[in-house]
């Protein structure tokens, strides 16, 4: 009897851990990117623009498009296997947004939007839940900035762990209004 316990109690552990550290990981990443924004609620869609998942597909489908690598990392180069890895999501629509994290994040209301689409001051921010990759060592990562409609940026990158720390190492794409 002890031992059909133990080996649950072993199982479980096991199964669950990966995703404890994953859902660890994931915080840990989400957090420094929230924290080098604002200390304030940001406010944010929860939705990624079509467009910038069709251009990120075609990027992706296009073998031998470069991507503009931040400093000189090789570590960051993206293998094929990796490449179609990532359209697959694009594909299948599995890359999503954050936007209910803590109490770092508030989903701009329709009065919001129209305001800075008036260019009548202040920003919205879209993110994308980070997928983590190569044993959780990078994570791809969209984010964009919109605070009209002659100020706008964002880019689809990779980050890669340093010290500690999660750096952009690879800008797959980017786009600037």
């Amino acid at each position: 009897m002890f031992k059909q316990i133990y080996l649950v109690f072993f199982l479980l552990f096991f199964i669950s851990f990966p995703l404890i550290a994953q859902e660890s990981s994931r915080n840990g990443f989400l957090n420094q990117i929230f924290d080098s924004i604002s200390d304030d609620p940001i406010k944010c869609s929860s939705e990624i623009p079509d467009w910038a998942i069709m251009r990120l597909k075609k990027v992706l489908e296009t073998e031998g498009s470069g991507f503009s690598t931040k400093g000189q990392n090789q570590k960051c180069e993206l293998s094929k296997e990796e490449r179609k890895f990532l359209l697959g999501l694009v594909e299948n629509k599995k890359i999503k947004t954050v936007h209910d994290f803590e109490s770092k994040l508030k989903v701009a209301s329709q009065e919001e939007k129209m305001v800075v689409a008036n260019m009548g001051g202040g920003q919205i921010f879209t993110f994308s839940e980070p997928v983590f990759f190569r044993d959780d060592a990078m994570v791809f990562f969209f984010q964009s900035r919109y605070c009209g409609s002659k100020c706008a940026e964002g880019r689809w990158s990779v980050y890669r762990k340093q010290s500690g720390e999660w750096a952009e190492c690879l800008v797959i794409l980017s786009f600037v209004s």
